[in-house]
């Protein structure tokens, strides 16, 4: 009995393997493209909250250099660093008396900065807010 040898075979391997890498370089396509966005919104994100710190820090400074009338509801600042950022700086003021030496008045200055990049529609929106305590 002489069989023929199977012909064929190659090439169901071949087109086998082609599948097989095309899907695996879908895949890996996919992951690079969220990956990237990813990467993008964590670069924006740290980009807002240093916004922020900026703008917690002018506040900060101006307290210090002005005392209590620069405690203001809402001030939009501009960071030149982070100019496409919008920052909005807002300080409210409490007061108590501390018990020893002599009651003295202390002052307390709660304030809060939020900064933003983009709309809130837009896929790179950003937005964070940080708050600090300031005793005067």
């Amino acid at each position: 009995m002489n069989r023929k040898p199977q012909q064929g075979v190659a090439l169901v391997a071949v087109i086998f393997l082609i599948v097989v890498i095309g899907a695996a370089l879908v895949v890996i396509s996919r992951l690079s493209i969220s990956s990237s966005a990813q990467v993008t919104q964590n670069l924006l994100q740290s980009r807002a909250r240093q916004a922020a710190s900026a703008g917690l820090e002018w506040a900060t400074q101006r307290l210090v250099e002005e005392g209590s009338g620069a405690c203001a509801a809402d001030t939009t600042i501009t960071v030149p660093a982070y100019s496409d950022y919008t920052v909005t700086v807002s300080c409210t003021e409490g007061a108590y008396n501390r018990p020893n030496p002599a009651s003295q008045r202390v002052f307390l200055y709660r304030l809060t900065a939020e900064a933003a990049f983009g709309n809130m529609n837009d896929a790179n929106y950003v937005w964070t807010q940080r708050n600090a305590t300031v005793e005067l």
